[in-house]
């Protein structure tokens, strides 16, 4: 299986959202990037959209990745309820609420990393900051999309999956692989 690493790090301008939650303090005490089910806990949370253009089908709020219902939907019909949850999230753009949007928590956290190929630095024994990633290649994976085990954010997508979102044209997500692939 080929990997893509998920990044919002989008070329044109208008495909970068940038947005901050209105009421953070929802959200202390929630585990939002450490593979655990929300649903019963999940608070009405709130985004305003600061940036000029309209809000991408994806983007980042803090640690929250945000995706568009079309997005969504088109997700959670090639994974497995084991892999992610999508919980609702109010999205503000010019006042108004903006179409349906979702947190995508990502339930599924994969050790992949091949610790003798990748340059990384470790806090308290776990990957922390990454400047070059290389997955483990003799794996066998059942995953469609994961989070990489570390504490800087890594979302990998199975090769199939990414490239559906890419022909789809959503805005706010670019895929790379791993030698592609910039933590800048």
């Amino acid at each position: 299986m080929t990997l893509k690493i998920w990044t919002n790090k989008v070329d044109r301008d208008s495909d970068l959202t940038q947005g901050k939650v209105t009421q953070s303090s929802v959200l202390i005490g929630l585990n939002l990037t450490g593979g655990v089910a929300l649903g019963d806990k999940w608070p009405k949370v709130t985004i305003d959209v600061i940036s000029d253009d309209k809000p991408a089908d994806s983007f980042l709020s803090g640690p929250l990745l945000i995706v568009s219902r079309r997005l969504s939907d088109l997700i959670s019909k090639h994974t497995q309820t084991s892999e992610v949850e999508f919980l609702p999230i109010e999205v503000n753009y010019q006042g108004k609420s903006f179409g349906e949007y979702y947190f995508l928590n990502v339930l599924a956290i994969c050790d992949l990393l091949d610790r003798n190929h990748s340059i990384f630095s470790e806090f308290d024994g776990e990957v922390d900051s990454i400047d070059r990633v290389v997955l483990k290649k003799d794996i066998e994976m059942q995953k469609t999309i994961f989070q990489l085990d570390a504490i800087e954010w890594l979302l990998c997508v199975d090769e199939k999956l990414a490239e559906l979102i890419e022909n789809k044209d959503f805005s706010g997500v670019v895929f790379k692989s791993e030698s592609e692939w910039r933590p800048f």
